[in-house]
């Protein structure tokens, strides 16, 4: 991170602890616990797209491509007054972030607000939630004009996508856990074999420690949790 100057060494008043959240693909996520300074966050209420609106517009489409924006946050830059606030510790000393770090309180706000800047006045063929820009239409000659166009403002604004991750000219995606295209729109099978072979639980306390599990999976199954 230092390498590529997305933190750079601090002397800040301001002080969090690491933690290192393990990724889907098997790589490690390096977060932040920025609980105390959220809240005393002022929360900026932009609005999240709604996941079953976003999901039925693909299901309807013929072709589909994904485009998965390389580690999302960390493309938007920082003003240099934000810097401090976000400071963390470790054995090696203290830190400060040059970008949007995963974590705090308003950084879906702030990156959704950026997405869907970048896909104004593309809506009827191009959304994004969060890092994960979906394209869709019936037609294969439109499809491809209308991902050119979009790859084009991902390249204007100065993003980068990330190239195993994405998906492209299918007839059926996996998006925000399901499946979608051509008229379909499903959950992923693996997360509904987790949930339904799940043990039944005989006591209180195995209720309680079930219940996180199971409402985790169902909730991949209808939308993406945001970066934390």
């Amino acid at each position: 991170m230092l390498q590529m100057g997305v933190i750079r060494p601090s002397e800040s008043a301001w002080a969090s602890p690491v933690v290192l959240v393990p990724k889907p693909d098997g790589e490690i996520r390096f977060c932040v616990d920025y609980h105390k300074l959220n809240a005393v966050t002022r929360p900026d209420n932009y609005p999240m797209p709604r996941t079953d609106e976003l999901l039925e517009k693909l299901g309807r489409a013929q072709f589909i491509s994904t485009l998965d924006l390389t580690k999302g946050y960390w493309q938007v830059p920082l003003d240099e007054s934000a810097k401090e606030r976000l400071a963390f510790t470790t054995h090696l000393g203290l830190y400060e972030f040059n970008v949007l770090p995963f974590g705090l309180r308003n950084a879906p706000a702030t990156f959704q607000r950026l997405v869907d800047g970048l896909l104004a006045g593309l809506g009827e063929y191009a959304v994004a939630y969060l890092d994960d820009v979906a394209i869709f239409l019936d037609s294969w000659a439109d499809h491809l004009e209308h991902l050119q166009k979009v790859l084009e403002r991902i390249r204007e604004a100065g993003l980068t996508v990330k190239a195993k991750k994405c998906q492209i000219g299918l007839n059926r995606v996996t998006y925000l856990g399901h499946q979608v295209g051509q008229g379909t729109i499903s959950p992923l099978q693996a997360k509904v074999d987790a949930i339904q072979k799940w043990p039944v639980p005989k006591s209180k306390k195995q209720v309680q420690s079930a219940w996180p599990v199971i409402t985790d999976d169902l909730y991949h199954t209808t939308a993406k949790s945001p970066p934390h």
